[in-house]
């Protein structure tokens, strides 16, 4: 019997573990740092846990911005519609909503998870929880600090789904990057991607508009552009059309020190429609009221015309 570790107990890790318990004379064995696995998928949850996205796969492919040749494969053989079948097979139903996006029908992450884990037990995976991975022993062994202190464990093989850096709350702490660049392993180094970013707003539009949407919009940075919302925060922007905007915008700001977004607060306006609708008579409108009227511009999308950010 072949011994396969999987060091990692999200997403990854368990549908790595999905595809070798088919596999004849294998042994799968999962350890995670937490208490419990999946964790940042449940939080994922809170937010109505978008699965994945409906729209063209063309269009869905370029979303991986210098990486979409080498995931292009990858979603020919595995795409939204197929991972919407295997959801499917556990017993989730999903639904694609207005935005194109695909949720499960409950909204929620944990049935999909529990579903998903029973599946996996009955199949024979053996989970190790709080097992903190420390990395390898003298002899190849892998080293882990358990809660009856540091164990080894010898695998035959090892798979390494250990997430990024980006939530160290809910295990996603980076902690691996040493250990393998200790082993030799080159590794890239780790960057922010489908974040929100800071920007520095007047005290007045901060204690105005904190919280508020600003939609819809088409924002675009560089060549890039997309259509949808996101949020103004105390402290800059987040929300969906920023994370998939996230990528040019932190490139833009590595390479020159800030990022530029530029937003189509009219979307479905020309420029024509545009300049003749506010090149009509203002009268005794306001300029807020005007721009209201003609082009239906007002609210946070009014006071972000006045105001400059580019941090």
């Amino acid at each position: 019997m072949l011994r396969v570790a999987i060091i990692g107990a999200g997403p990854a890790g368990l549908m790595a573990a999905e595809q070798l318990v088919p596999v004849d004379g294998v042994d799968v064995d999962i350890f995670d740092a937490m208490p419990s696995v999946g964790r940042k998928f449940l939080m994922a949850g809170k937010g109505g846990m978008n699965i994945t996205h409906s729209e063209p796969l063309p269009a869905f492919v370029a979303r991986y911005g210098s990486r979409s040749p080498q995931i292009a494969s990858l979603l020919d053989a595995f795409g939204p519609q197929a991972l919407r079948e295997w959801i499917a097979g556990l017993g989730i139903a999903t639904f694609v909503g207005t935005s194109g996006r695909v949720f499960p029908t409950e909204m929620k992450a944990a049935p999909l998870l529990r579903a998903w884990l029973h599946r996996l037990r009955g199949a024979g995976v053996h989970f190790h929880v709080r097992h903190r991975w420390l990395g390898w022993q003298a002899d190849g062994s892998l080293r882990f600090a358990a809660p009856q202190g540091e164990v080894w464990v010898q695998a035959d093989a090892i798979i390494l789904a250990l997430g990024g850096g980006s939530w160290a709350r809910l295990g996603s702490d980076g902690a691996w990057v040493p250990l393998l660049v200790e082993r030799g392993v080159p590794v890239v180094l780790l960057r922010p991607a489908n974040c929100g970013f800071d920007v520095a707003w007047s005290a007045y539009f901060r204690e105005r508009f904190a919280g508020q949407p600003i939609k819809p919009v088409i924002a675009s940075v560089g060549q890039k552009s997309q259509q949808g919302e996101f949020n103004i925060t105390e402290n800059g922007v987040e929300g969906g059309l920023i994370y998939a905007l996230s990528a040019p915008l932190r490139d833009a700001i590595e390479r020159d020190g800030q990022a530029t977004l530029t937003l189509d607060l009219a979307p479905g306006r020309s420029l024509e429609r545009l300049i003749s609708d506010l090149s009509k008579p203002q009268g005794r409108d306001s300029l807020s009221n005007h721009l209201r009227r003609r082009v239906g511009i007002d609210g946070v999308k009014a006071a972000s015309l006045g105001t400059k950010a580019n941090r």
